[in-house]
């Protein structure tokens, strides 16, 4: 997919995803953010975007509310004439121990981690396959990627709910690659620790990097590197989830049991 031109909505991303506009902006997309508290650093991430000369919108949207969703991507359609690409990124974080489990836990983490990337797929999906073609391949209208989490496969004590939430969208890419091919191709990225959170201190950090093969912590663009070859370096992926984790998955010697 030639990027120059193309309309790329992103949900959330204020850390990550506001890396992944900017770039997309150097590279010519128009580009959609939706946000649904975080309406200052969206607005600062697209007026960055317009000076590089893209042109831009801002969504207001709980995405967890399917109607929402499907008023977020007729916004893009509407202002650009087509969605192009969409890239899943709201997602929200946090450490609950077991024994402190409520149905709330589980209940947010769903809305927000599995709900929302799942109706806002679906509404571009379906917005894709009643466009026309694009560029490219012959049939191919629109591509979806979702960031997900390598812990997935390796699941990690004290984040239950938010595991659950992350692996249904796993299951999310495969289903939803057979669904909409030969069309839309769909596919996930998976990252290991990508600028962590501000609190973490230095046994979380010296046990992050010891657990890591490469023996680093990410940065944004080293999952942005992804995101963008999965956009613009291949027409011939879907179905298919790649870890962007600094070897974390496969773990070390050193990590602790």
């Amino acid at each position: 997919m030639n990027l120059p031109g193309k309309a790329v909505l992103i949900t959330g991303g204020r850390r990550v995803g506001g890396e992944l506009a900017r770039l997309l902006a150097d590279r010519g997309a128009k580009l959609a953010m939706t946000y649904r508290t975080s309406r200052e650093a969206i607005e600062s991430t697209l007026a960055d975007c317009r000076a590089r000369g893209a042109e831009t919108l801002a969504v207001e949207a709980d995405l967890a509310d399917p109607e929402q969703a499907d008023r977020a991507v007729a916004e893009v359609v509407d202002r650009f004439g087509r969605i192009d690409a969409l890239v899943n990124m709201a997602s929200i974080y946090e450490r609950t121990p077991f024994r402190e489990l409520t149905p709330e836990h589980y209940h947010r983490m769903i809305a927000a981690n599995l709900s929302a990337p799942y109706f806002a797929a679906v509404a571009a999906g379906k917005a894709m396959l009643g466009q026309p073609g694009m560029d490219g391949p012959p049939g191919l209208k629109g591509k979806i990627v979702t960031v997900g989490d390598w812990s997935t496969e390796r699941p990690r004590s004290g984040y239950l709910p938010y595991i659950v939430a992350k692996g249904g969208l796993t299951t999310m890419t495969l289903a939803l690659a057979k669904e909409l091919a030969p069309h839309v191709a769909v596919t996930m990225v998976q990252p290991g620790t990508i600028e962590p959170p501000p609190d973490l201190d230095d046994a979380e950090r010296s046990a992050i990097l010891r657990a890591t093969p490469l023996g680093r912590i990410g940065s944004p663009d080293d999952a942005n590197a992804l995101i963008l070859c999965l956009l613009e370096g291949t027409d011939f992926a879907t179905g298919a989830c790649y870890r962007v984790d600094g070897g974390r998955f496969l773990g070390t010697d050193d990590e602790p049991t």
